[in-house]
């Protein structure tokens, strides 16, 4: 019956992701404070002012994480920001770095420059000058030529003569040879623009020689300024840093206060059940059963569950559905006893999901137990039922307990709640505290298919060993069963071919008393 173990097994995996949160099951699923669990008695509330307080430092403590993580959230900004801003300044500062040495190098060529402007100038007006200057020499050689013609005129000397005729060529050239006067306005404007533009080059107080020289001097203040900025924005990053930092530690201490202040809640005791007659606060729960006192009560289910097993093991036939039946009634009848003595102003709805659980956890109990001998023996199955049952009481009772008062770590919130007992104990208080109605029926449905895999299990060794055979067989059988494993017998059946069915049917054709007995022999040496 192995594969009982696995789906065994199986269930308890099942059973450890399944929400059976302790807390679940006191706090109400509409609820948004944490709370101990409820207390053990009845009457007036104690502890309302005190818990007055811790909720509204709660709710203030919750206020204060939400500003703290937008403060961490703007810094991070700002520390996001700085580091874009650093790398503009960079870029700014190379810029003007560059525009420096640009303007310096446009400053010497503005220099080389106004010598080469100056020169072409002097050179431009001195043309200019000798140009507009030929008009007056013009009319002097007319005149020289005019005189000469007059003076030669009644000369026959041939020499004299060709001479005439050259002058009078000449002064005919000399006449078409005049500067038209836009031209003379022309060159004078030629000799003021080489001169302006000398003057702008090379003269301080004209506008581009300024300019220039200003701009220099700017782009040279500006690439100092970057790099004293750059410098000082260095010392601002860091400590935008260390803002950050302490920004990061004060988120902590306002979460840490939140948990600190979650902490004096959960160990505060639920409020206390309010009973006719009490003139406490009237907001309290009408009905209460402490955690513990279900987690005391499943205990004791449990170990008589393991117990109810066992004394069904000793009975034959169906005397032993008739113990586990009965067995588990008692069980469940005192577990509810239990339970109405420890809770306060318990609904029968409550109680009925109470003894619900109670018998399911005890016929898990025991069912486990019947897999366990079924598996590994008689006492090697003992030994492991006892074994787990012990377990059992000290992870959900510690988990339990703490629980009861602060918080538990996931890994052991987990263990326990693969554990039948914790089945029991979150069903039990989610019904008396109108807790989390999943933990209720995650604990009933985990319940009910071990105890069905545990059924499944002593229908198994019943029909394997009941039947027709009659009750000597059955006694025999047992005390086989319990020195060797049902696998063993099994394995035996697979390499030996035996075949009980067809044995039984000889044996009926057969009604010698003496062929009974020698397969009965035979089966007990086998």
């Amino acid at each position: 019956m192995k594969w009982n173990v696995v789906l065994a097994f199986a269930v308890f995996v099942v059973a450890a992701i399944s929400p059976m949160n302790p807390a679940a099951t006191w706090t109400s699923p509409n609820s948004e404070q944490t709370t101990g669990a409820p207390a053990a008695y009845a009457g007036p509330d104690q502890l309302v002012g005190a818990r007055r307080a811790a909720g509204d430092a709660a709710a203030q403590a919750s206020f204060l994480v939400q500003g703290t993580q937008k403060l961490v959230d703007g810094t991070e900004q700002l520390k996001d920001g700085s580091g874009e801003l650093v790398d503009g300044i960079q870029a700014a500062r190379d810029g003007a770095d560059q525009l420096s040495k640009g303007m310096t190098e446009l400053q010497n060529g503005t220099g080389a420059l106004a010598d080469g402007a100056t020169r072409l100038a002097d050179s431009v007006g001195g043309a200019v000058d000798q140009v507009v200057g030929f008009d007056a020499v013009r009319g002097q050689v007319l005149s020289a030529i005019d005189s000469t013609l007059r003076s030669t005129k009644n000369s026959r000397d041939p020499d004299v003569m060709d001479l005439r005729d050259q002058l009078e060529g000449l002064r005919g050239q000399v006449e078409i040879a005049e500067i038209p006067q836009d031209m003379h306005k022309q060159l004078d404007e030629l000799k003021n623009g080489s001169r302006e533009l000398a003057n702008q080059l090379s003269v301080p107080g004209y506008a581009y020689h300024d300019g220039i020289y200003s701009a220099t001097n700017g782009a040279r203040d500006l690439a100092n300024g970057l790099n004293e900025m750059n410098n000082k924005v260095g010392d601002a990053t860091g400590g935008i840093d260390e803002l950050v930092d302490g920004v990061s530690k004060i988120d902590d201490m306002a979460n840490t206060t939140q948990d600190r202040i979650g902490d004096v809640q959960r160990a505060m005791p639920a409020p206390a059940p309010v009973t006719n007659g009490d003139g406490a606060d009237t907001d309290g729960p009408t009905s209460a059963l402490a955690p513990l006192a279900a987690m005391l009560v499943s205990a004791l289910a449990v170990v008589a569950g393991v117990a109810l097993a066992l004394a069904a093991y000793a009975v034959r036939g169906r005397n032993r559905w008739l113990t586990l039946g009965v067995g588990t009634a008692f069980i469940t009848a005192a577990g509810l006893i239990l339970v109405g003595i420890l809770g306060t102003n318990l609904s029968v709805l409550a109680l009925a999901v109470s003894g619900l659980a109670l018998a399911l956890v005890t016929l898990a109990s025991a069912g486990f137990t019947w897999i366990v001998r079924s598996s590994f023996g008689r006492t090697g199955g003992t030994a492991v039922a006892g074994i787990f049952g012990l377990l059992q009481m000290a992870i959900v009772g510690w988990v339990w307990s703490t629980a009861a008062t602060g918080n538990v770590g996931l890994p052991w919130r987990t263990i326990s709640s693969a554990l039948p007992m914790h089945w029991s104990t979150a069903a039990i208080s989610s019904a008396g505290n109108q807790g989390s109605a999943i933990a209720m029926w995650s604990g009933l449905v985990m319940s009910a298919f071990l105890a069905l895999l545990g059924a499944a299990a002593v229908a198994m060794t019943t029909r394997a060993v009941g039947g027709s055979l009659g009750g000597d067989y059955e006694e025999f059988y047992d005390d086989y069963s319990d020195d060797y494993p049902e696998d063993d017998a099994d394995d035996y059946v697979d390499d030996y071919g035996y075949d009980a069915e067809n044995q039984v049917k000889d044996q009926r054709e057969s009604p010698s008393p003496k062929g009974n007995h020698s397969w009965r022999s035979r089966l007990g040496r086998q």
